[in-house]
């Protein structure tokens, strides 16, 4: 056995396992193929794309994918039978799906699963001449870049995984484009661009192997790693549409379907909270009726558990409680699903969703907000702490420079003439009657050395203002600074609408953002003046 063979980490028994390969479909026909597969027998198949988008199970296409952009530029957006976050593929990457019955690997979960298709790519990879290594729970790199991933799901009696592996580079600008919030992955030493975080196989090796050679890799190592024995199958009859059959296809979990309302597929009369966890972003939106129920629950976001409907349940089991009786409902509902398997998540990350979004309420009640207003507040509490108790203890104000106008001598530079052109002076102007100190965060390093510098002085809390997805891409910045704030959402022209991360991040990005000031100046009325001797 190589250095990099498969070592199963879990005991199968050698099983029959039809292999086929679909060549390049519409993802809609995939998805189709792939509900299919999940009535037969273990099978292994494999497939390419033009250029598509396919969210997780149980994920929302309007948060994960730009679907204007997909619209005007006609690219599918069909949803995966397998939850994490949104793909974008097209004909430069090898897809796979690998149906096998449950029995087949015992009581394995799902991080068990994903390790052993993550060794199983890279030992594919080795043979390939590439050296890979598997990054928890989802990617294989090479050299530090990202060459492929993997996801898992139970499906009744199946477990489905299905992976995919970048044989070209794809085209980094359209993928962009695809996807809202791009899914590469940050370190402490800086943020990397898309271009630099992926490679490929073609890339890596100086050429490009055959698609058949590097099939054949993989159907050896997938072999070896789940002990199956493969027995090639006819190719699927082209233009078959698994639909037109009596019996019908399994659906995608209902947590992935887009409710109708705002540009963003989510509802305005809900009240909105996310949390970031290890496993991704978990979002819920609750409706209360008039007498303080809840009349519609829905959870979603780009994280893998099991059983795939667990959403749906938790939700049902919030629909009819009063708000404040949320939290124990949802407790409940967790105790009577005891096959639940949690991927980077827990009941605990849950819980605090929940709060999140009951505490819109009472934030809106409190603050003079409407619910759209209270909505847009993000509260990072590590430990627990309430908006109102934040902004008591608020001793310094962060303000982002893309809020400045693109021609102000300032825009780049920390400060501000307070000339009253824009909303940042403003902004200023409400921090100094408060005497707080005021920084404008001028990139990404600079908010870094500045938390760093605000923990070391043992700053209590802050105020900020930034947009939800700065917020989840750089969330272990503020996780780790471990200081509570309240931040309010910016809107307009920011990076990540306009697909300019790279040069937000080298603080070069010149479209103005704006900042909600209706909402900045009701959370200021609750940060009380510091001491003139301070």
């Amino acid at each position: 056995m190589t250095k990099n063979s498969v070592q199963p980490g879990l005991r199968f028994r050698r099983l029959a396992c039809r292999v086929v390969d679909d060549g390049l479909r519409s993802a809609r026909e995939h998805a189709l193929l792939d509900a299919e597969l999940l009535r037969g027998a273990t099978a292994l198949r494999f497939a390419r794309y033009p250029i598509s988008a396919r969210p997780g199970a149980h994920e929302r296409a309007a948060i994960a994918v730009r679907g204007d952009y997909c619209e005007e530029q006609g690219i599918e957006v069909v949803p995966r039978l397998t939850g994490g976050g949104a793909l974008y593929l097209d004909p430069a990457q090898l897809c796979w799906s690998l149906v096998l019955p449950t029995g087949h690997s015992g009581p394995a979960r799902l991080a068990d699963l994903l390790a052993l298709h993550g060794a199983a790519m890279v030992a594919a990879l080795d043979r390939l001449g590439v050296a890979a290594r598997f990054v928890f729970p989802n990617d294989v790199e090479a050299g530090g870049r990202k060459v492929g991933g993997g996801f898992a799901a139970h499906h009744g009696d199946r477990i489905l995984l299905q992976g995919s592996l970048l044989v070209d580079t794809p085209d980094a600008e359209t993928m962009l484009k695809v996807l809202r919030v791009p899914t590469e992955k940050l370190s402490h030493e800086g943020v990397l661009s898309a271009r630099e975080r992926l490679s490929s196989v073609g890339a890596i090796l100086g050429h490009t192997p055959t698609l058949e050679k590097i099939r054949e890799s993989l159907e050896h190592s997938l072999a070896e790693a789940f002990q199956l024995q493969l027995e090639p199958a006819a190719e699927t009859a082209p233009g078959r549409d698994p639909c037109s059959e009596e019996e019908a296809s399994p659906k995608a979990p209902p947590a992935a379907t887009t409710p109708a309302g705002t540009p963003d597929g989510r509802s305005p009369d809900a009240m909105k909270a996310f949390v970031k966890t290890t496993g991704g972003a978990i979002y819920l939106e609750l409706e209360p009726d008039s007498e303080g129920r809840v009349d519609r629950a829905l959870f979603s976001g780009a994280v893998q558990f099991s059983p795939s409907d667990l959403f749906t349940r938790l939700a049902d089991g919030l629909r009819g409680n009063r708000l404040e009786e949320c939290a124990a409902a949802l407790r409940q509902g967790l105790q009577g699903v005891s096959d639940a398997d949690l991927l980077g998540f827990g009941g605990d990350d849950l819980e605090h969703l929940v709060g999140l979004a009951v505490a819109r309420r009472s934030q809106a009640a409190r603050f003079g907000m409407n619910r759209e207003q209270s909505n847009t507040l993000i509260v990072h509490s590590p430990g627990g702490e309430a908006a109102e108790d934040i902004l008591r203890q608020a001793t310094v104000m962060l303000v982002p420079y893309c809020a400045k106008l693109a021609d102000c001598k300032f825009r780049f530079r920390d400060g501000c003439s307070e000339c009253g052109k824009c909303e940042v002076g403003d902004a200023y102007a409400m921090a100094r009657e408060r005497g707080l100190r005021v920084v404008s965060i001028t990139n990404f390093e600079h908010l870094q050395a500045t938390l760093t510098e605000m923990r070391a002085d043992e700053v209590p809390a802050y105020v900020g203002m930034c947009c939800e997805s700065f917020y989840l891409k750089r969330h272990y910045a503020f996780q780790e600074a471990g200081i509570p704030a309240v931040l309010t959402d910016i809107s307009g022209a920011t990076c990540y609408e306009l697909r300019e991360e790279d040069l937000a991040y080298a603080g070069r990005f010149r479209a103005q953002a704006h900042l909600k000031l209706d909402v900045v100046e009701k959370v200021m009325h609750f940060v009380p003046p510091l001491p003139k001797t301070r």
